[in-house]
């Protein structure tokens, strides 16, 4: 056996030296390149998909560089996904307060894919038209626990602005500690059905949805505990 093994790593390194010493490189063309490179954006599509149904994060980034968040329940995944407006819920005990959810109706107002978005900051669609005030008065009231309303000027992935009506809300857990913190996004150029509200009701809508969600999941996690 040891025999075997050392004449098959001589017969390795007699290998390596003659493709070594081979006088033409071997050079990926252009259509190896394409074909792989349409091999990893399947790869990642799959792997998107798969996130999108279990809030398992996957990124297209190397693992060294794969931003940690914890991945949010399935049943709360499920509950969210059931509202149907724009916003995304951030961690406030994370570093940098990072966006843990992201509801389809935001990356179609955005134009980013969710891998894109789940652990990043919101300042991501901040820009040079962006009011650095409004954005000092949207710092103050997440430290202080407050709501906010604020009118502002965000950028899509393809650079292009919106007119963005933004509510922020602390959600709270079923025994009132702030678990996250939600952003309710409205382009107000959009011409969008609010069944007769007007549009800051219809996000206050949205709010309550999620933390209908949020309480009745931490609810239920405590009754769960409960000795039996």
């Amino acid at each position: 056996m040891r025999t075997s093994r050392r004449c098959l790593l001589i017969w390795i390194k007699e290998f390596v030296a003659v493709g070594l010493e081979a006088e033409d490189p071997c050079v990926a063309g252009d259509w190896e390149k394409q074909k792989a490179l349409s091999a990893v954006n399947n790869i990642l599509s799959v792997l998107n998909r798969y996130s999108k149904l279990t809030g398992i994060v996957v990124s297209e980034k190397r693992c060294g560089n794969v931003r940690s968040i914890p991945a949010l329940s399935s049943s709360l995944n499920l509950s969210l996904g059931r509202i149907k407006h724009s916003f995304v819920l951030t961690d406030p005990h994370l570093p940098d307060m990072p966006i843990v959810y992201a509801s389809d109706c935001f990356l179609r107002l955005t134009g980013y894919l969710r891998h894109e978005v789940l652990g990043r900051n919101c300042r991501f669609l901040n820009g040079q038209g962006t009011c650095p005030e409004i954005l000092e008065e949207i710092n103050h009231c997440i430290c202080s626990g407050r709501s906010c309303t604020v009118h502002m000027i965000n950028y899509r992935k393809d650079g292009s602005s919106f007119c963005n009506l933004l509510h922020i809300s602390p959600v709270r857990n079923a025994t009132g500690k702030i678990t996250y913190h939600v952003w309710v996004h409205l382009d107000e150029g959009s011409k969008m059905d609010f069944s007769g509200l007007s549009p800051e009701i219809w996000q206050l809508g949205a709010v309550g949805a999620v933390k209908v969600a949020v309480r009745s999941l931490s609810a239920s996690c405590s009754l769960s505990r409960l000795p039996q």
